[in-house]
């Protein structure tokens, strides 16, 4: 049997949405591969989206390498593109078994599974799940009906969902994910993270527990599990001995719940002499005293991304985010003193959103010692507490399978698509271009590869700042005072 997992080519030219498929490999599509190795079964992986293969340049590829199963992930964002290279495959070759997995199947598997280029969706953690439906894949349907977190349709065309799948307590006993079957060495950490290279990236744990009311969590769910350190260390050291990896980048949804899983990841790390930097997102509420972010620091950790969303006490409060702007004031100051280059995450177009609740958040922006931030636009995704009640606070168009974090399918109720993409350009020209911004980014240049990574980051830099900047009648008037 032989399989072939795919992450879909992109669709968008949007330089930030390409960036962001550009700078870390699928690492849910390479953890189903390595149980799948470690299974002695024929597996291949392409990456459409970093290779930047169109979809019959990729069709080209499946029919060469002739595979029994094909495995596509997608997010809600990548479906289109998803689906479109199924019906491709089907037209191809039909007797190839399509096998859909990600977080948009598991937020609505029955709505995925009605588009018939699809066989088979795999819902949540798909390792265990994926290995069992290929292993039984020809059975009829009264034996798949009993292999747990799979949708797909009886002799009758009736779509079945069975029940979910537990999620993996023990994750120790998931192999490191196979990157040797993807061109490790071609990703590219976006310019402003780029500290040293290769950049590697690793999960270190899967849930959030928290209850923001804009994040999916179909695949992973709000149970917390986390790697042991001693794990963590021996894939630290691995992508070091295999690929050479001089800085790793823990892309946990949260790699901080807990101050004293930190503590023995950090600890393991100087007890082993690791040398090499990372990066990690944290939670600011977590953080009571600055001795934590000293010892990630002198462990290696040189930037923090922390989800900070909206300068307004309101907004914060309604979209539950759990965090106190005076503490998380204190917790960016000491992150600054330490070197730790903070870095902060924001959305605007929240529900109950308006001019005002914005330049509170580009406010809190420039007053925090940030050297860089991320702004998205609020998108209610498919399965999350807001999508089910975004009709209340303003108009959702279009469909979602087309949009991306970075262009508005939302309005909330004072506020139109043109004034969101205003707000969007206008937040990051008013916090970089400033001149203490300029300064701390010079302060961190050591070499001539910073100087060259800046010049990298023009393209996206223009389009952040100045692309896409409607300005009609209205919002011209309504933004006549100056932020």
């Amino acid at each position: 049997m032989k399989i072939l997992l795919i992450n879909p080519p992109i669709l968008s030219l949007n330089p930030v949405i390409s960036s962001l498929f550009f700078n870390s490999p699928p690492l849910g599509i390479l953890y189903i591969a390595a149980v799948l190795e470690k299974n002695e079964i024929d597996v291949q992986v392409i990456d459409a989206a970093l290779e930047r293969l169109s979809i019959s340049s990729l069709i080209d590829k499946v029919l060469l390498y002739e595979p029994d199963i094909v495995g596509i992930t997608s997010t809600t964002f990548s479906f289109s593109s998803a689906k479109e290279l199924a019906k491709q495959i089907k037209i191809a070759k039909p007797d190839i078994k399509i096998v859909i997995g990600g977080s948009h199947v598991s937020a609505v598997p029955e709505d995925v599974l009605s588009n018939e280029c699809f066989d088979f969706g795999v819902i949540g953690e798909g390792e265990l799940t994926f290995l069992e439906l290929i292993q039984n894949i020809n059975q009829n349907s009264n034996f798949l009906k009993d292999i747990e977190g799979i949708v797909y349709r009886d002799g009758n065309s009736n779509i079945i969902q069975t029940p979910p799948r537990p999620l993996i307590e023990n994750l120790d006993i998931l192999p490191f994910p196979a990157r040797h079957l993807v061109p490790i060495h071609k990703y590219k950490p976006q310019p402003n993270d780029k500290r040293d290279i290769p950049k590697i990236s690793l999960i270190s744990s899967r849930g959030c527990p928290y209850q923001c009311i804009f994040c999916g969590k179909s695949v992973f769910g709000t149970s917390y599990r986390s790697f042991s350190a001693k794990y963590i260390i021996a894939e630290m050291k691995y992508v070091m001995e295999q690929f050479g990896a001089k800085d790793i980048a823990f892309v946990d949804s949260l790699f901080m719940v807990s101050l004293e899983r930190v503590k023995g990841i950090c600890q393991e790390i100087l007890e082993n002499n690791l040398k090499i930097s990372w990066t990690c997102t944290i939670r600011a509420n977590v953080i009571k005293e600055k001795y934590i972010l000293q010892l990630m620091k002198d462990s290696g950790c040189w930037r923090i991304r922390i989800g900070i969303e909206s300068g307004s006490e309101k907004i914060l409060k309604l979209i539950k985010k759990e965090i106190d702007l005076s503490h998380l004031q204190k917790v960016v100051a000491w992150a600054d003193e330490i070197k730790l280059q903070p870095k902060g995450f924001f959305m605007i177009g929240h529900f109950t959103e308006n001019i005002n609740t914005i330049k509170e958040s580009i406010t809190l922006a420039k007053s925090l010692p940030l050297k860089d931030i991320t702004l998205q636009i609020n998108t209610p995704l498919p399965n999350t507490e807001q999508f089910k009640i975004c009709q209340i606070y303003g108009r959702l168009f279009g469909d979602l399978t087309d949009c991306s974090l970075f262009k508005p399918i939302f309005t909330p109720n004072d506020l139109s698509t043109e004034e969101l993409e205003y707000w969007f350009n206008r937040f990051y020209r008013e916090f970089y271009l400033r001149p203490v911004i300029i300064l701390r980014h010079l302060k961190y240049i050591r070499n001539l590869k910073d100087i060259i990574k800046y010049i990298q980051a023009f393209n996206l830099i223009i389009y952040l700042f100045f692309i896409n900047r409607r300005i009609n009648y209205v919002s011209k008037k309504r933004n006549s005072n100056n932020v």
